[in-house]
């Protein structure tokens, strides 16, 4: 990767995170559909062409779309974000949907490059922090569990 791709994934990044922080201030404050708006608008900052798709494709392909591993892990963190949001405007199913998404997103992430930042690592903690057997199946939660075994022997790249 070149030096200027790594420059603009890591503006992306500080923008993203930026939406985030700001997000999580009005939700905070009281402003949740203000919260909700700017969330829900935060894949316009990285990628404005394909804002829209991102969230509509099944996890695979947005793991692609989003191309650098470090974009998908600031979308889960965004993700996590909508999620509670959307728990505190006590809208439960679309909290569920972007949790499930989030979880997937990540194991396939990390099957496709075994790869974490502390970032990365933060978001491990806050997905095993969820109800994982509410909002997965048999299936996804070995998964689940095969990776935080790969995280615990050393088998996940740390940058």
């Amino acid at each position: 990767m070149t030096p200027i791709q790594q420059d603009y994934i890591m503006r992306m990044i500080q923008m993203i995170g930026d939406v985030i922080i700001a997000a999580t201030g009005l939700r905070k404050s009281g402003y949740l559909v203000e919260a909700d708006k700017t969330l829900r608008d935060a894949l316009l900052t990285i990628m404005p062409e394909h804002a829209d798709l991102v969230d509509m494709v099944d996890e695979t392909t947005a793991i692609t779309l989003l191309g650098d591993w470090r974009l998908v892990e600031i979308y889960i963190e965004l993700l996590l974000e909508r999620a509670e949001l959307k728990i505190a405007l006590e809208e439960d199913a679309p909290a569920e949907a972007y949790q499930q998404r989030a979880i997937r997103i990540f194991i396939k992430s990390l099957d496709r490059e075994p790869r974490l930042s502390m970032r990365g690592l933060l978001i491990c903690g806050r997905l095993a922090g969820l109800e994982l057997h509410l909002l997965l199946d048999v299936t996804e939660i070995r998964e689940w569990e095969k990776l935080q075994r790969l995280i615990e022997t050393g088998g996940i790249s740390f940058p």
